[in-house]
């Protein structure tokens, strides 16, 4: 083929170009296909192996070609399986038949069967490693059946002599599609443990050789199938297999309670009790220090929703511990609706972007699946596309946003969560909420319309009125931390009311009366009968309503008559001079005294009672109404009278002041 073949080609070929088997050859390449296995060698050479695809025909289906590309000179070479798939009938389904041979060992005839979505490793030798996926065993194509089947059959290729040996699983007989894992006793590795079926689980290599396998959906120890959580290793040496951590039934969950979910424990903290929950076409990589990181893919988070996870997972294989250190250990689920009808629920996570190309603890990219990723010579994390549903919409979407994670940086520690002044209830009145948080220099973002906040939320700056039932949701972040988890409270406003009283100052004159009125505002629909009644009256005083009741939202206000008798304000008089007769004791007192002395005593008292007389005198003719039994004037008297409303338990208040003359 022309380069200029090559060019036309590339917008408009299906078929791969196959020449000579074995032999690299310019003009050579594999034609379009997805979830292919790939492999990168000792010598820095790429190796990509069957996928759902085209064969040189432009026929689809599951493919069993091996190529090897080589960087140094941009050749493909197709090196093992067929340039053509087999189809079952006019409509398929097309695949390629396994050449099994002896179990163990190696020859140019074996060969794997059509299949995508298997699992791989690289050993030591620069030897290849593939586990099951979906596709054929050594029935072909996909057994004979429209259903595909899943497989859990072991191969190793060997670049330097071109040939491949099955290493364990089964070869035929797919009983359900798929075969059952033989799980043993967790932690053991025996040579009759196998996993189950499965396709699209993520693997890595420790820094011993060991191969280690995690998740993806296929067949459990009793042959259900579904999403899993299970972790197993292989010890390439002596090919056997031990299940280390799990479940060892699929999402199915036929024999305990579901679901199976994720435990997440404390963010960045690793525990023996922590696991992520089932899923597929997760992300993975192995940083310097030899442990395993797994981010995202379709599964079930730790409320035992399924959906699109953007949960960050590190695996120590020192010490077998998992610890969730980012993301989110819950997600968000919205309705598929189209018009008026719902078809269901959709479950993902949606991103924190931030700042282009500034890293921040509360960053994250959204739930996906099928996202690109690798490490760099630092050791960083990258993680590029993926699909997702990051609009809860009924379609998805493909992404295109490149991110990195510095594995570093995942040992800062976590805000605090905050707290709100208020705690979830039922009020019969308005509240007011206000949020704190323990960690210097936090800043609280909040949201009260049923969404998760996020660091693109309002910032608090204030109490939160709640003057209707809502539910209020916070967190708080900081530099240098990771977010605090999200808090939640639902305020519940019941139907009430509230009243006053205008004018809030009432005068009348004794045994006169005076009238204001008392206004009943409702809240929140309420529309029920209210009685009224006062206290704090002074003696003699009276109150009344008109009308007695009143029933919002038609009545909302009653007229409240004070009747006031002549003697209310008689009861407080101002107290005349003290009795002259006081006087007369003073004198006699004096009796004892000597003769000079008390006549100048006697003199000073006779001065005295006259200016007292003329004072009581003056006081008692200042007032036309005044009683001549000396017994002062009257005063104004003041009081602090209290209205309550009652309607059923509710009973608001108000006050106003009485002066009466």
């Amino acid at each position: 083929m022309a380069p200029s073949d090559l060019l036309t080609c590339a917008y408009l070929c299906l078929a791969g170009e196959y020449s000579a088997l074995g032999t690299p050859a310019v003009g050579d390449f594999p034609g379009v296909r997805q979830q292919a296995m790939t492999w990168a060698d000792t010598k820095g050479n790429l190796w990509l192996f069957g996928g759902l695809g085209y064969d040189r025909n432009e026929t689809s289906g599951a493919l069993n070609d091996l190529w090897e590309f080589i960087p140094s000179t941009g050749a493909w070479g197709w090196i093992s399986g067929s340039s053509l798939v087999t189809c079952v009938g006019d409509f398929g389904p097309c695949g390629v038949a396994g050449i099994y041979g002896t179990l163990g060992v190696a020859s140019s005839a074996n060969v794997p069967g059509g299949r995508f979505g298997a699992m791989t490793w690289s050993d030591s030798r620069g030897h290849l490693w593939m586990f099951g996926g979906t596709g054929d065993d050594d029935s072909n194509p996909l057994t004979g059946s429209v259903a595909p089947v899943t497989l859990n059959d072991l191969w190793q290729f060997d670049p330097s002599t071109n040939e491949w040996t099955w290493m364990g699983g089964s070869e035929s007989d797919q009983q359900f599609y798929g075969q059952s894992g033989i799980y043993g006793t967790l932690g053991a590795f025996a040579a009759a443990n196998i996993p189950g079926s499965r396709t699209s689980g993520v693997t890595w290599t420790d820094s011993a050789g060991n191969f280690w396998l995690f998740g993806g959906v296929g067949f459990d120890s009793g042959g259900y199938d579904g999403p899993l959580n299970d972790l197993w290793e292989f010890n390439p040496s002596t090919d056997e297999w031990a299940w280390v951590g799990g479940s060892n039934e699929a999402q199915g969950c036929h024999t305990t309670s579901c679901p199976i979910t994720a435990v997440y424990g404390t963010l960045g903290t690793a525990a023996a009790g922590n696991i992520p929950g089932p899923r597929t076409e997760a992300s993975a990589w192995t940083d310097n220090a030899g442990n395993f990181w797994l981010f995202g893919g379709e599964g079930v988070d730790g409320a035992g929703n399924y959906g699109d996870l953007n949960d960050l997972w590190e695996f120590n294989p020192a010490t077998m511990l998992w610890a969730w250190m980012g993301g989110s250990s819950t997600m968000p689920c919205n309705y598929i609706v189209d018009g008026n009808d719902i078809y269901g629920t959709i479950c993902v996570q949606p991103g924190v972007y931030g700042t282009l190309g500034t890293p921040a603890p509360g960053n994250s990219p959204g739930g996906r699946l099928n996202a690109q990723s690798w490490v760099d010579n630092d050791g960083n994390l990258w993680l590029f596309g993926g699909t997702t549903d990051e609009n809860f919409s009924a379609l998805t979407g493909e992404l295109d946003d490149v991110w990195e994670f510095h594995p570093a940086s995942a040992t800062m520690p976590k805000v605090a969560t905050p707290t709100f002044s208020v705690g979830e209830g039922s009020y019969a009145a308005a509240q007011s909420v206000s949020i704190s948080d323990t960690t210097n220099g936090a800043t609280i973002y909040y949201t009260t319309d049923g969404t998760i906040p996020t660091t693109s939320s309002a910032v608090v700056k204030g109490a939160i009125a709640f003057s209707s039932t809502g539910t209020l949701e916070a967190m708080a972040a900081a530099t240098d931390y990771y977010n605090s988890d999200v808090i939640s409270a639902t305020y519940t406003i019941l139907p009430g009311f509230s009243i006053a009283a205008s004018p809030a100052s009432l005068t009348v004159n004794a045994g006169s009366s005076g009238t204001t009125t008392v206004s009943v505002t409702p809240s929140n629909g309420f529309d029920s009968a209210v009685s009224f009644a006062c206290s704090g009256l002074p003696t003699g005083a009276s109150c009344s309503f008109s009308p007695s009741t009143v029933t919002p939202p038609g009545t909302t206000s009653t007229t409240l008559t004070v009747a006031t008798s002549a003697t209310t304000a008689a009861l407080h008089r101002r107290s005349g001079p003290l009795f002259p007769e006081a006087l007369l004791a003073a004198a006699i007192s004096c009796f004892g005294l000597k003769k000079r002395r008390r006549l100048q005593l006697f003199a000073l008292l006779a001065a005295t009672a006259i200016g007292l007389s003329l004072l009581t005198a003056c006081g008692s003719g200042s007032s036309g109404g005044g009683s001549s039994g000396g017994g002062g004037s009257t005063q104004p008297v003041t009081s602090t009278v209290t209205v309550t409303a009652t309607s059923g338990s509710l009973q608001p208040t108000t006050t106003f002041t009485l002066t009466v003359n």
